[in-house]
């Protein structure tokens, strides 16, 4: 991994030009009109997918479906809006009592938030109770840039508001090729965890990186089966 060396920027240079570029450059304005996202997220660790979950979400009505194992390899299909957080879920095939219900939904609300923001950080950065710092400028011996946008969060934004991410976006392109990121709960001299965005693809015209390299790790997280659409396809939330 190069060596980074950190310069000023411009004074005249904001966090939210950059933040706002990067949104212009990967999305401009397709990305008020995006509606429909669907995915599979799948986690590879040295070379064997760790964990799959393929989602759907409907950003306009908050309907979300996702499927796949818990820890324990029970498999769960979960139908729910993330508005109202009421639906139905199905563990092992078997529909979910009562008791069991609450549970299940809080487990598909946290792969929403955490695999929806892994497919949209870039485009999310604009986002209410979201605050931009800029953190300098990052660039290696081959002459690239990168300004760097710190992003911390108003408490009750996401589940672990004390997250901290700096996006790393390329000063000529204005695309986010890389985030570090320091996890609420993690120690105070722990460092941040550096993921690289590749294999970069447009998809429903928005530029997506489809796998996240993280650093050090062995890890990647791919973003797979893709699509982004205006519309939602008629019968996606049906079970």
């Amino acid at each position: 991994m190069p060596v980074f060396a950190q310069q000023p920027v411009s004074s005249t240079t904001t966090a939210d030009d950059v933040a706002r570029r990067a949104v212009e450059a990967q999305a401009g304005s397709t990305w008020g009109k995006a509606r429909y996202f669907a995915f599979t997220f799948n986690v590879d660790r040295d070379g064997k997918i760790a964990a799959s979950f393929p989602e759907k979400w409907d950003r306009s009505t908050g309907d979300y479906h996702v499927s796949g194992k818990d820890q324990k390899g029970d498999a769960l299909v979960i139908a729910m809006n993330v508005n109202t957080m009421k639906g139905r879920a199905w563990k092992n095939g078997v529909e979910a009592t009562a008791a069991e219900l609450p549970d299940l939904l809080l487990f598909g609300y946290r792969r929403y938030i955490n695999d929806t923001y892994w497919l949209l950080m870039p485009l999310k950065m604009m986002d209410p109770g979201v605050h931009r710092t800029l953190d300098g400028e990052r660039s290696d011996a081959s002459g690239r840039k990168w300004d760097v946008v710190k992003l911390t969060f108003d408490q009750g934004v996401g589940l672990s508001p004390g997250d901290v991410y700096w996006a790393w976006v390329n000063r000529d392109t204005g695309i986010v090729e890389q985030w570090d990121m320091k996890l609420q709960g993690t120690k105070p001299d722990d460092p941040p965890v550096a993921v690289k965005f590749h294999e970069f693809r447009r998809v429903g015209n928005v530029l997506i990186s489809t796998a996240r390299e993280v650093v050090g790790k062995k890890q990647t997280v791919r973003l797979d089966d893709l699509v982004i659409a205006n519309e939602v396809p008629k019968g996606a939330f049906t079970k």
